[in-house]
């Protein structure tokens, strides 16, 4: 409805000139007498009707003509557009595949990374254990040694005592 409208426009001017000449305002018949030079009167004014008609009919065919190849341009044009649309819209797809691909692998790099750091984790609190048992030993054996060791003095503060008297 819309491509229409331009053509509408263009031929409304001539419609009402081509109504205005196909109804000839024919001179009244006031004396019966007077056919002959009526018809030939209406037949002038008909003549004239037509020629009139037929000019309007080439101007509205022109302006027809100019307004179809207006919009022949405007649909290439448009088709261009499309086209060119339809191109950086693929364009843009193929983009956004290729970072969520980039995403995906990240992803999974990321994921193996955190494998690797919760079984470092894992090996970490191993070790802690271990460590914690090696203090506890070591703890065990300062008491053991102090034991000996008081005992050492207190044998060599006796000998040395026995010595003395």
């Amino acid at each position: 409805m819309n491509v229409w409208l331009p053509v509408l426009k263009a031929a409304l001017p001539f419609v009402s000139k081509i109504v205005a000449e196909a109804l000839p305002a024919f001179t009244r018949r006031n004396e019966p007498d007077a056919s002959a030079e009526l018809v030939s009167q209406q037949i002038a004014e008909l003549q004239a009707a037509v020629t009139g008609n037929a000019e309007a009919v080439k101007g509205l065919a022109a302006q027809v003509a100019q307004t179809i190849t207006a919009l022949d341009a405007s649909e290439a044009e448009q088709a261009q557009q499309f086209s060119s649309l339809r191109d950086a819209l693929a364009e843009s797809v193929a983009r956004c595949e290729e970072a969520a691909a980039n995403m995906t692998a990240l992803a999974q790099a990321q994921d193996a990374r955190l494998e690797i750091v919760a079984e470092e984790l894992q090996t970490l609190q191993s070790l802690q254990t271990r460590v914690d048992g090696f203090e506890r030993q070591l703890a065990g054996m300062r008491k053991r040694v102090f034991v000996v060791v008081a005992g050492a003095m207190f044998v060599l503060i006796v000998a040395f005592i026995a010595l003395l008297r």
